[in-house]
């Protein structure tokens, strides 16, 4: 006890309590676990861009440059050290997910990069983003004639179109992705769709940042980036809402599997 226990019981003891009052460490417990797994929602939520980002590059090298690159280095970048940076750190506040005390507790030798989470951020959502991605990709080349045509070529308009719709595909991906990394197993309406105000101002902003790379003639002289035409911000709003849902649905099976949320 902090108050009323004696300076020799203070200095023996491994927890202080500063208020007499054992409610806290309930309290300390709840706000470590919260923060432990925020952490891992933000490792997820890093993470998973990467898949997006690297398997055009990886068709570009299969097929030894027939696919031009899809994504160039400066775009890559964007999404790195931009447009996911401040939704990522909205995760960090997020509040603890319904029945987090229940779960047992962790073995001291347990790590932040589980296996569970290299597998959302890689296997899972990486894998629907890369898909995504290269949709995009391929879906501004459908429109300009291919495959009766070749893939538009570096340096050219249909190239420069292509390549921001498959920026902007990811970054539409990462929206619906960071709504899905607020909880592991839970709905994320159970702890209410909106209600991380930090992580919606990180979706705004990063939305305001791919209008003005798409607009802005110094960025897009920077980033080799140009305006969408409608037919490609169709399939762009489609993204999220599918993206989300199936996620949703795949937290449900596993709720149904196992009633009991367990530790990673």
């Amino acid at each position: 006890m902090g108050v009323t226990g004696t300076d020799v019981a203070k200095d023996a003891a491994d927890m202080v309590l500063t208020d007499d009052n054992f409610a806290s460490i309930v309290a300390a417990i709840e706000e470590g676990r919260t923060v432990y797994s925020n952490i891992q929602k933000f490792l997820t939520y890093i993470l998973n861009s990467n898949v997006g980002e690297a398997i055009p590059s990886v068709l570009f090298l299969l097929s030894r440059g027939l696919i031009p690159l899809p994504l160039t280095v400066m775009q890559i970048l964007t999404i790195d050290l931009g447009t996911d940076m401040i939704p990522a750190l909205g995760l960090g506040a997020e509040r603890a997910e319904p029945g987090i005390m229940k779960e047992p507790p962790r073995a001291q030798t347990s790590h932040l990069l589980t296996k569970n989470v290299l597998w959302r951020a890689f296997a899972w959502y990486g894998m629907i983003g890369a898909v995504v991605s290269a949709g995009g990709y391929f879906f501004v080349n459908y429109l300009n004639g291919w495959p009766s045509v070749a893939l538009a070529a570096d340096g050219t308009k249909g190239y420069i179109t292509a390549t921001t719709m498959t920026l902007a595909c990811v970054i539409f991906v990462q929206m619906a992705n960071v709504m899905n990394c607020r909880t592991r197993n839970a709905s994320v309406f159970s702890i209410g769709l909106w209600k991380n105000f930090k992580i919606n101002v990180g979706i705004v902003v990063e939305f305001l940042i791919l209008i003005a790379l798409m607009h802005a003639p110094i960025l897009q002289d920077v980033f080799q980036t140009g305006p969408l035409h409608w037919q490609e911000w169709v399939f762009l709003v489609c993204i999220p809402l599918p993206v989300f849902f199936i996620e949703e649905l795949r937290k449900k099976i596993v709720r149904g599997r196992q009633p009991s949320t367990q530790v990673e």
